[in-house]
């Protein structure tokens, strides 16, 4: 128990909300400009959260100020204690004022900060949130305003639930305090954490602690004393903090603060802003041009972490999806991602599935997708910069124990080899892995699983096939050959060449059920995802990759979306589900996908990468306003439009959500936000396949997939320090088959619609006529 219930509340008046919020559901609504959601019913259905972070430091907070914090690893080194209860939402920080626990009434969530606000009798405050853009360290920015005609002597206690480790429970006796006056510090550290000894937490102010206390094992506070004049008012910080065996080297001074609060502001709008979208729909504008980035960059990239999991890992898969959508704001992010994740591949071509670089530590499987993630993200980031050096750039290995006969995962302590080789070499022994793993039907063998981790016993025997890593292997040999030509490997190219035709050609003979895919072959050679099936009879992402790498012929074609639409779209529920039906009592146990009720998670549930991928083959099938109504369906604004709705979807309407439960009992309803991988996904979808936005190197293409009542879009891109202001013009005429008729860039013809990108630093205008 957390013993917040010693502390009354502080008793706090109802705040008029702004009357201009946008989708206002009764719980929140977005500020005009799209770059706030502002909450003024704290009492949301579920923790409704916002994630801050640096690269090695962050935290989360929700509506009402709860929420832990982090320096590090979020899983390896909470600073305060995490908690995913969805009911209590247990804070493990709070201020105390005049020994009242403040309360917000509303809370504002922006990019890096969220704001908190409330007033009292005597007091209107206002509690300004939020991570340094570099340092390890979290302020809680306090505006106090006295709104009596009386003098107020004010005390403040800042209280924090103390980890430093994974739980405080293993924590709670090697917790180590250290009062330091001339610092104004109150100090904690445990020398018995191996991999953070020298890491030391502090808290502080920018005021003259008073007292500090140790209200039990692992609740520490700290409090200040402060005089306001009568309609006066007073500006403070508190400050929670990580530095190593040294005096915490941060400025107290209210002046800095402000200025670095405002660094955080302006470091997220420039961030953020490198690609910003003006189309008709108001609610694709919002998650496009801030909160799907947003999300990716804090909550997958620096923090790894949200409400529902603290994971702390990086993903071999995951990071590397991830960075797809961040190319254009960053390419050296995801050039770094890149080489990161080469590093963790073993000399046989296996990769960690998973791993924690701060004590070496991962997951070595026979998982059978992980590696084929490296090529297929670095193609597409040296598809979009041109960057072919990259193949390159020397990488070592990871070693580590090897998996016995019948493993086929384990944890494992992993170090980095003194051996060296080229990026262009790391995939193609990804390759070279992948065309050495065929079962008995000729498609690849599933190991302990394929993108969808919960059919890890599908083929864990050796013997399983994953039909989908067959259509994703196909994607990729293309742009291995693509690779490989620049490095004139012909071996490489010819064995890729020879191999296309044999495995779409043993995907058509073996995997065909009659009316869509097969989703895998047992280890017992029974089929998965056939009519013959009495549980998961068709699966998503085998129809969606049928059709994307066109192994489905155009009669196939009619016949998956036909059935798709029939068996897996659920427009009442707005979901595409997974699979249908939901497993229970499958006689082949696919994994632990059945621990899953029916219905949740990949159980039967969307999960939002599929959608995703489905809504890319309908665009590329041409079926434009039906995958635009997906996207709009699945576009988190538009599920919680109405209190209805809200009640419904529970989840938060900025972020969106891994997955949506189709059980009767709660269907509808989000799942995880902010820590999926499905937010880089849909940013890459409305970008390149929807809006059109195609850049190779210093060349650029507009070829939108729009639907057919829109009138046109704009699209602004700052490239390096240029502007391009791109306006797309459609006429009425033949709005379901829009053809180009012209481009012109500052006025002049553009031939093949192919805009050449330079940096002269002046604005240029595109304009496209359909």
């Amino acid at each position: 128990c957390f013993e917040d219930c010693k502390f009354t509340a502080l008793p706090t008046k109802e705040i008029t909300p702004p009357k201009n919020l946008l989708f206002n559901n009764e719980f929140g609504g977005f500020l005009p400009n799209g770059k706030e959601y502002y909450v003024h019913n704290i009492n949301t259905p579920m923790p409704w959260i916002n994630v801050i972070a640096n690269s090695s430091f962050g935290f989360i907070i929700s509506s009402t100020m709860s929420g832990f914090t982090y320096a590090y690893n979020s899983q390896l080194y909470k600073i305060t204690s995490w908690s995913n209860d969805i009911v209590a939402d247990p804070p493990s920080e709070y201020i105390l004022i005049n020994k009242q626990r403040f309360i917000p009434s509303a809370a504002r969530h922006g990019m890096g900060y969220s704001v908190f606000m409330a007033q009292s009798q005597a007091f209107r405050i206002n509690i300004r949130v939020f991570a340094a853009l570099q340092q390890k360290v979290k302020y809680y920015l306090i505006d106090i305003e006295n709104i009596t005609s009386t003098p107020q002597k004010v005390l403040l206690r800042l209280i924090a639930k103390i980890v430093l480790g994974i739980t405080e429970e293993k924590t709670n006796r090697h917790l180590l305090p250290e009062w330091k006056e001339e610092e104004n510090c109150f100090y904690f550290n445990n020398v018995y954490n191996n991999t953070f000894r020298d890491a030391r937490v502090f808290l502080t102010s920018s005021e003259k602690i008073i007292s500090y206390e140790e209200i039990n094992p692992t609740n520490k506070g700290i409090e200040i004393e402060t005089d306001i004049p009568e309609m006066g008012s007073k500006q403070l910080a508190f400050m929670i903090g990580c530095c190593n065996n040294e005096p915490a080297d941060i400025s107290r001074n209210i002046s800095d603060i402000e200025k670095e609060y405002n660094k955080v502001k302006q470091y997220w709008k420039e961030k953020l802003s490198v690609i910003k979208v003006n189309t008709p729909d108001t609610s694709f504008n919002y998650i496009m041009n801030s909160w799907l980035l947003y999300q990716t960059y804090t909550a997958r990239l620096l923090a790894r972490s949200g409400f529902y999991q603290v994971g702390g890992a990086f993903g071999f898969r995951d990071q590397l999806q991830d960075v797809m959508s961040v190319m254009y704001c960053d390419p050296l992010i995801a050039r770094n991602q890149i080489l990161k994740h080469a590093s963790h591949q073993f000399p046989e071509g296996d990769v960690l599935h998973w791993w924690h670089e701060e004590n070496k530590f991962g997951t070595r499987t026979t998982f059978s997708d992980d590696y084929l993630w490296l090529v297929f993200v670095s193609y597409e980031y040296i598809k979009m910069t041109a960057d072919y050096t990259i193949l390159d750039e020397q990488v070592p290995f990871v070693q580590g124990d090897k998996l016995n006969e019948n493993e086929t995962e384990k944890g494992i302590r992993f170090y980095y080899t003194q051996e060296k080789e080229s990026l262009y070499y790391h995939l193609k022994i990804c390759i070279q892995k992948a065309l050495n793993r065929f079962g008995q039907h000729g498609l690849p063998l599933m190991g302990c699983g394929d993108w969808n981790d919960g059919m890890n016993k599908v083929g864990f025997k050796g013997k399983g096939e994953s039909v989908w890593v067959g259509f994703f292997l196909l994607d990729i040999l293309p742009k291995m050959i693509h690779l490989a030509t620049q490095k004139h490997d012909d071996a490489l190219m010819d064995i890729c060449q020879k191999t296309i035709p044999e495995l779409k050609q043993a995907l058509i003979k073996n995997a065909w059920d009659g009316e869509w895919f097969l989703r895998a072959y047992f280890d017992n050679g029974d089929t998965l995802g056939s009519r013959n099936n009495a549980e998961c009879q068709i699966d998503l992402l085998s129809q969606s990759w049928s059709i994307l790498t066109d192994v489905a012929d155009n009669d196939r074609k009619k016949s998956i979306i036909r059935e798709t639409e029939n068996r897996l779209v659920d427009i009442e529920n707005k979901i595409i589900k997974l699979l249908t039906p939901a497993f229970k009592n499958s006689k082949n146990k696919p994994g632990y996908i059945m621990n899953y009720l029916e219905g949740i998670r990949e159980n039967g549930g969307q999960y939002t990468h599929g959608a995703m991928w489905y809504i890319m083959a309908l665009l590329k099938e041409g079926f434009i306003d039906k995958a635009y109504q997906y996207f709009s369906m699945i576009n988190p604004i538009n599920r919680t439009n109405t209190v209805s709705d809200t009640l419904k979807y529970k989840v938060e309407p900025y972020s969106i959500a891994a997955d949506i439960y189709s059980n009767p009992q709660c269907a509808g309803r989000g799942g995880w936000t902010w820590y999926t991988g499905s937010s880089s996904w849909a940013y890459k979808v409305g970008l390149e396949h929807i809006l059109g936005f195609r850049k190779q190197g210093n060349s650029l293409k507009i070829e939108p997939n729009i639907p057919s009542f829109w009138a046109g879009f704009e699209l602004e891109y700052r490239y390096l320090d240029t502007l391009y202001v791109i306006k797309v013009n459609c006429s009425d005429e033949n709005s379901d088959k829009r053809i180009l008729k012209s481009v012109l860039c500052d006025g002049e013809t553009v031939k093949n619609n192919e805009i050449i990108l330079i940096n002269d630093k002046h604005q240029h205008i595109i304009e496209l006529f359909f």
